[in-house]
């Protein structure tokens, strides 16, 4: 038996993003998702294909990546998406995961997996529905200190139904 079997066909889409000049591309990666079941996986291989020697873990090449595995969206429990980074602490590939609406809203949006790279000039969000991509002013709600009060913010100003919604 081969991952293969297990992947979802559409959903080998990766929406690679760059703050710095605020643009992305869609890229559909099969091969990945053939080879590997998702998460931490997929997320893995994209780290090293991203990768750049000397690059230290703050710089704005260095990609933070978002993958969420195969049975995300598929049975209500499975909502967990995983974060992989190169850790400021050690210098280490590190990895977190983030349970809630993150997995199912990056999957009804199209995508499995979010490369994310560059550095705004200023505070963004982006906000992410079905095929298009926007990146939107988040300088309002920077310096708020509640997750509560971003999310009630986000909601009223997103369209419905809400996609995936990155802030940073």
């Amino acid at each position: 038996m081969t991952t293969e079997q297990y992947a979802i066909p559409g959903l080998t889409n990766v929406l690679y993003i760059d703050l710095t000049s605020q643009s992305y591309h869609i890229e559909e990666r099969p091969d990945l998702y053939e080879k590997y079941l998702g998460g931490i996986g997929v997320a893995t291989n994209l780290m090293l294909e991203e990768y750049k020697e000397g690059t230290g873990p703050l710089d704005p090449e260095m990609p933070i990546i978002l993958s969420t595995g195969p049975l995300s969206g598929v049975y209500p429990t499975c909502t967990k998406t995983v974060a992989l980074f190169r850790s400021p602490l050690n210098g280490e590939l590190g990895e977190s995961y983030a349970g809630g609406h993150l997995a199912m809203s990056m999957r009804y949006s199209g995508y499995e997996t979010i490369v994310i790279k560059g550095a705004s000039r200023y505070p963004v969000y982006v906000a992410v529905h079905d095929d298009k991509v926007t990146f939107r002013d988040a300088s309002s709600i920077w310096h708020l200190s509640s997750a509560i009060d971003v999310g009630k913010i986000l909601r009223e100003v997103e369209p419905e139904p809400a996609g995936a919604v990155l802030s940073g």
